[in-house]
């Protein structure tokens, strides 16, 4: 399992696919908070803040999602990696794991930049670093959800394609039926797309306004997790 996962990062770090995504959305970071130190008194805190009320982010990492999750199904490496010796749980936990450091660390990298440009533009304000802890965990939880949708789409469909586009729409469907049906508590726990506006509202000691979105996604990340691993297990290659 440990073997895969450095392979897998191995394979990350020399992906040229991924250092062309890397350029955009880091520059497009880049870009986007010298737009901001224009309109706002931007402080590094503030800087972060932003980046965490933004649910486009949801977006940007769907390429990342993809090479990772769905790599070895479009390039049709799955059977082989198999036949090394891995059993079917190890492969689905590597990559579950590998997929959550790595959009872990690609959360840090897009803060990061928001916060220098932060501190450049109008020095480091407020922080609050239990605070920042606490809101980049949530951040990291609530996109698992994006993943083990994605994941379970993929090992029902054998489809990447399917599997990226029909995984973002669900959590967009769910956003609009939000909006509409505002008092439909059902929606409060599943609706981690909009959630990521209320980000500002966690803190190292308080969930604030997102507790039942986190509840919700605790039990998709757990439920879903089993789900994929057992239809991981059964289906066919």
């Amino acid at each position: 399992m440990l073997n895969l996962m450095r392979a897998d990062f191995y394979r990350l770090r020399h992906s040229r696919s991924l250092l062309i995504w890397e350029v955009f959305i880091l520059g497009f970071t880049i870009f986007t908070t010298v737009n901001w130190s224009r309109s706002n008194h931007l402080t590094g805190w503030l800087g972060v803040q932003l980046i965490n009320n933004n649910g486009s982010l949801f977006v940007w990492l769907l390429p990342l999602i993809l090479l990772t999750i769905g790599h070895d199904f479009s390039q049709q490496l799955l059977k082989d990696t198999l036949t090394m010796g891995i059993s079917r749980r190890r492969y689905f936990l590597s990559k579950m794991v590998t997929t959550v450091v790595a959009i872990a660390l690609q959360l840090l990298a897009i803060q990061l930049i928001a916060f220098i440009g932060g501190i450049i533009a109008g020095g480091l304000g407020q922080m609050s670093w239990g605070d920042w802890l606490a809101q980049w965990l949530v951040y990291v939880l609530l996109v698992t959800t994006e993943i083990t949708i994605i994941t379970m789409i993929l090992y029902w469909s054998n489809s990447t394609t399917a599997a990226i586009a029909m995984g973002f729409l669900v959590l967009l469907v769910i956003a609009i039926l939000h909006i509409q049906f505002v008092n439909l508590q059902i929606l409060h726990y599943v609706d981690w797309l909009i959630s990521t506006s209320q980000l500002k509202t966690v803190h190292l000691n308080s969930l604030g306004n997102i507790t039942k979105p986190v509840i919700g996604a605790v039990i998709l990340v757990i439920g879903g997790g089993i789900l994929n691993d057992w239809r991981f297990e059964k289906m066919s290659l």
